[in-house]
This record gives C-alpha cells, sequence and structure tokens, in this order.
C-alpha cells in the first residue's frame, strides 16, 4: 500500500474515533457558554437549531442567545461556577435577582404535578420538576435517568395523569 495513503488512513480513522467519543449536547443540559476570550457562563440549552447550533438560556440572567457549538466549552456537573466579574452574556440583559419566595407564574403546571409528554410522536409519563415559563417546564421522565430531563414547551404537554 502507497504510504501516504497508508497515512491518510490512520489520520481518518483517529479523527473519526475523536469525534464518535465526544457525546453530543441535548435540550435540557447545563453547559458553560464563551462569552469572551476567558470568560464562560453557565447556561442551559433550551432548543437545538441545528447540527451545531443551539439556543441556550443564560443561568441568572434574562437573556437567551443563538450559540454555535464552538462557543459550548462543556457540560456543568455540580454547583454552576459564579459568572465573571464585571460582564454580563447579553448586552441588554441584568443579572435576576433570586428571591427566597420562587416566582408565582400564571402556569398551567406546577412542580410534582404528573403529566403526559409528546417525544417523536409517542406520548411518555413525566413529572414537572420547574416552571421555567408559563408555557415552558423543566420535567423528568418516568422510570429514565435524569440525563434525558428537559425543558419542554406547552405545547408537547398532552394533559394530567
Amino acid at each position: 500500500m502507497n504510504r501516504g495513503l497508508a497515512r491518510w488512513l490512520l489520520v481518518a480513522l483517529a479523527s473519526s474515533e475523536l469525534v464518535a467519543c465526544r457525546k453530543p449536547y441535548r435540550v435540557g443540559e447545563f453547559v458553560l457558554v464563551d462569552w469572551e476570550e476567558g470568560r464562560a457562563f453557565p447556561a442551559y440549552i433550551t432548543e437545538r437549531i441545528g447540527r451545531t447550533r443551539f439556543r441556550v438560556h443564560y443561568d441568572g440572567y434574562d437573556c437567551d442567545q443563538e450559540v454555535s457549538l464552538e462557543r459550548i466549552k462543556g457540560r456543568v456537573d455540580g454547583p454552576p461556577p459564579p459568572p465573571p466579574p464585571g460582564t454580563v452574556p447579553c448586552a441588554h440583559s441584568v443579572p435576576v435577582v433570586k428571591s427566597a419566595e420562587p416566582a408565582v407564574l400564571p402556569a398551567p403546571y406546577k412542580p410534582g404535578d404528573h403529566i403526559r409528554v409528546t417525544w417523536r410522536g409517542s406520548i411518555y409519563p413525566a413529572i414537572v420538576l420547574q416552571v421555567i415559563a408559563k408555557d415552558r417546564f423543566l420535567v423528568h421522565y418516568e422510570g429514565l435517568e435524569n440525563a434525558w430531563d428537559e425543558q419542554v414547551q406547552l405545547e408537547r404537554i398532552v394533559g394530567r395523569r
């Protein structure tokens, strides 16, 4: 076999293994997003826009943004790191002051409600973990590990169980 071809095959196989080993990001995951050089903010993935584009919501800020895969620096395990001092992830955003009392939202479901959620044409039992907005909820699918928890829009919820 030609040495050049053999070398090319070796490089191609090695790079494909590296790409294949990386677990893809999913909606609902808590990640760090690079804002400026060395300044990463914790955010939740709220929507997958394409193969390499996501919509994220910055934790602790009233700010959603579309970002590329290159800006996602990894998953957050455990408590999120504090944001860099003196910066905000979006020009128009301000830090959200978290009070001791949960926000009262006029939402049709509340944490602890047992619901049914559509996913890829099937219906699955779930529990509401958190009200994100009046039409968006963080849910846990019953019988599945926490890695499958995700934010769902109201139109994906079929009703209570």
